[in-house]
């Protein structure tokens, strides 16, 4: 499918714009921005819980319809300035999952928030020097090169990789996982906008999910969410061979630690499928992507109705992939093992689609799995029963 020019620019604002865990605070100003127009904020209600995670409540169904949550996470593997040396060196703490052997070399953007409000902060660029990793609690530390300029404690800081860019189909950019995620549920609301869609739906933008999940747990735990909803988690998984990027979003039956709510899953298969006889250009994919936990195993273990679609995701934690699962030499890199995060545009295009429609969808949704035993029994009756019997 093709991706819609104002959904490509979501895209590429939030996947442009640095995050860490704990340090989101740039993102949330960016979807603030978007949630700033007369049509939206008339439309879409705002609210952020304690933990600093982000409500977003589109509310045009009949008093007592189920809600629909669509969840995704704020942040990405990244460093915070924790101090300078005399000799100009900095000193950070890097949090996330990547490898202390692919620092050697790389180069790192540091943004500190200067400038009038609501300006993007502009990179100060250094290079790793030293490398401690992690111990149980304690988060990997990091020695910085000078840069010349003093940086505050407390800076977000990326890898030194150009803004977003696509090359042949293929999005690559600093961090996708998960502001795909997020800036799909953008779109997503964009197109129930659109489609003046009767529904309940609930955007979750968790925080702090890339060192244990800290803002969905606080939402589970507290039961911010309602216990009577349903939470669909959006997230980029590392693409495998069932599950190839190109080949269309995928409904993820499960991860690493557990497999989801299968009414629901087949509910999302169902609409995919009925998506898929309706355009020729739509596909997507059902697997079980088991390259990490993400957080509908959170709320799936404090007992919600959960399920997950995901993109197929290059260059996972920005750690290079050799060889290259997609052959596109444009890929840029921050180092000998660091590289832009890949989606392909036609996924995201078709994610939208297909979240849309569930949305539209679930107001007739009914749990567990009685409308297929019903169909079983009716099989049954219709073809089985007499040919059974009669053949003993």
């Amino acid at each position: 499918m093709k991706l819609r020019n104002e959904f490509y620019q979501i895209l590429a604002l939030l996947c442009d714009t640095p995050t860490a865990p704990y340090l989101e605070n740039l993102v949330v100003a960016a979807i603030r921005q978007w949630h700033n127009t007369a049509t939206r904020s008339k439309a879409i209600r705002w609210r952020e819980d304690a933990a600093g995670n982000i409500h977003l409540d589109y509310r045009t169904g009949h008093k007592g319809t189920r809600t629909l949550v669509l969840e995704a996470h704020l942040d990405h593997p990244g460093f915070m300035v924790t101090g300078m040396k005399r000799d100009g060196t900095l000193r950070a703490i890097f949090r996330g999952g990547v490898k202390p052997s692919c620092f050697t070399d790389a180069t790192v953007a540091l943004w500190p928030e200067t400038g009038s409000a609501g300006a993007a902060p502009k990179p100060v660029v250094t290079k790793v020097l030293q490398v401690t990793p992690a111990k149980k609690t304690t988060p990997m530390r990091v020695i910085l090169a000078p840069c010349g300029v003093k940086i505050p404690n407390g800076t977000v800081g990326t890898w030194h990789l150009p803004d977003a860019a696509e090359a042949r189909g293929l999005f690559m950019a600093r961090a996708c996982d998960d502001l795909a995620g997020v800036a799909a549920c953008l779109c997503v609301l964009d197109r129930l906008l659109e489609l003046k869609a009767a529904c309940n739906v609930t955007i979750l933008l968790t925080r702090a999910e890339e060192v244990g999940f800290a803002g969905a747990i606080v939402a589970a735990q507290q039961r911010l969410i309602p216990r009577s909803c349903a939470i669909i988690g959006l997230e980029t998984s590392r693409a495998t061979a069932q599950a190839v990027q190109g080949a269309g979003p995928v409904i993820r039956v499960g991860d690493r630690t557990s497999t989801f709510s299968p009414a629901l899953t087949r509910f999302m298969a169902m609409t995919a499928g009925g998506l898929a006889d309706e355009d020729s250009e739509f596909r997507y994919q059902r697997a079980l992507m088991d390259g990490g936990t993400c957080d509908s195993t959170v709320f799936h273990a404090f007992g919600y109705e959960t399920g997950a679609v995901c993109l197929a995701l290059g260059n996972y934690h920005n750690m290079l992939e050799t060889p290259a699962p997609v052959a596109v030499a444009e890929i840029p890199t921050a180092g000998p093992m660091i590289a832009s995060e890949t989606i392909h545009l036609a996924d995201f295009a078709a994610e939208i689609e297909l979240l849309a429609q569930i949305c539209v969808a679930f107001p007739k949704y009914k749990p567990g799995m009685e409308d297929l035993k019903k169909r079983f029994n009716a099989l049954h009756e219709r073809e089985h029963k007499a040919l059974l019997y009669k053949t003993r």
